[in-house]
């Protein structure tokens, strides 16, 4: 929520912070991100949170999985043309 702009207030920083004290504890169950994997409460934030160019405003570890297409990466012997239109 703080990664979109908007400030927390303080009782929702703390409830913030008390849930993830919780869920660390194992009191409260992990987050779940939007594939259905649960997200260890043990990952930094700056890991769990994607970049603000890919971020759907929800933690999630989408952004740090191999691509299921990997067609679309180039191999080292690969030539790219650049500057020239296709």
């Amino acid at each position: 929520m703080a990664s979109s702009g908007m400030k927390l207030g303080r009782e929702d920083y703390k409830k913030k912070k008390e849930l993830e004290e919780f869920r660390k504890l194992g009191a409260a169950p992990a987050e779940v991100d939007d594939d259905g994997y649960s997200i260890n409460p043990h990952i930094p934030q700056y890991m769990a949170e994607a970049p603000w160019y890919l971020s759907n405003g929800r933690p999630g570890l989408r952004h740090q999985r191999l691509l299921k297409d990997i067609s679309k990466i180039a191999k080292i012997n690969d030539f790219i043309k650049k500057g020239v239109k296709k």
